[in-house]
């Protein structure tokens, strides 16, 4: 939407001593100016827009986009607008867009507006590029590590389809046999929830991985507690050994109290 700020000035201005179509299309050129200081617009559309005719509008465009020896303005020989792709480009539109018109209350909230909204679009874009940076990132690193593991031969975790990949029966079966407590697929399945609530955590080499959560599931006592057949957690055992727990400190207790201790 174009916008233009206007003010006494341009009484002082050499345009007044145009010829009025001349005038007519400057202030239809102002009016069509974006924040860029271009005026997306068409000698045809002037023309229809200030309702004169085509010859009288090119040679009033020709005038602006001419030298101008009274103007004072320096810039561009007093040129007022430059022929580009898409449009006209005003010269002085940025200079006189940048003054400040008023000190009122009213026009300082409106600058300070202004100004908080473009501080709040320029982050958002920050934000914006570097959300897509990261995510382009993490598709990347996640690809590259597919292609290492896959050149190996190895196995990984895909965090696109969060499944396990290139892990074999032949692995499963190694394992088994090395951590004879654990149960594979149980303790697979807890990895990938590990990995996935843990994305910033990646692993370059997964075997390792593997094998270094395998022996510390052992070490704890493994899935199957302790080489029997796996059961899942039951909230009436824990119960029970708690249940326990408590009748051997009560005997506990009362043998200090007899002395029997």
């Amino acid at each position: 939407m174009g916008f233009t700020k206007l003010d006494e000035g341009i009484l002082k201005s050499s345009i007044m001593a145009e010829t009025a179509p001349t005038f007519k299309v400057w202030i239809a050129l102002l009016a069509s100016c974006d924040y860029d200081g271009i005026a997306r617009v068409s000698p045809i559309f002037l023309s229809a827009a200030c309702h004169l005719s085509q010859p009288m509008t090119d040679k009033a465009l020709d005038i602006l986009s001419s030298p101008d020896k009274y103007s004072r303005s320096d810039a561009d020989e007093g040129r007022r607008i430059r022929n580009i792709d898409g449009g006209y480009f005003v010269i002085n539109y940025l200079k006189y867009r940048a003054f400040t018109y008023s000190d009122s209350p009213s026009a300082i909230r409106q600058r300070r507006h202004r100004e908080k909204e473009r501080e709040r679009d320029a982050a958002l874009r920050v934000t914006m590029s570097r959300d897509i940076s990261a995510s382009a990132s993490a598709s990347v690193i996640n690809k590259s590590n597919k292609e290492e593991e896959k050149n190996k031969g190895g196995c990984f975790f895909n965090f696109e389809t969060s499944k396990w990949e290139g892990i074999t029966d032949a692995d499963k079966s190694g394992w088994s046999a090395a951590y004879p407590a654990c149960d594979i697929d149980v303790e697979l399945n807890r990895m990938a929830e590990w990995l996935k609530a843990n994305p910033e955590k990646r692993k370059v080499r997964y075997r390792r991985f593997i094998t270094n959560w395998l022996a510390r599931a052992q070490d704890r006592g493994g899935t199957k507690g302790g080489g029997g057949d796996y059961r899942p957690f039951n909230a009436d055992d824990d119960k029970a050994a708690r249940e326990m727990a408590k009748k051997i400190y009560e005997r506990q207790k009362a043998r200090e109290g007899e002395g029997d201790v």
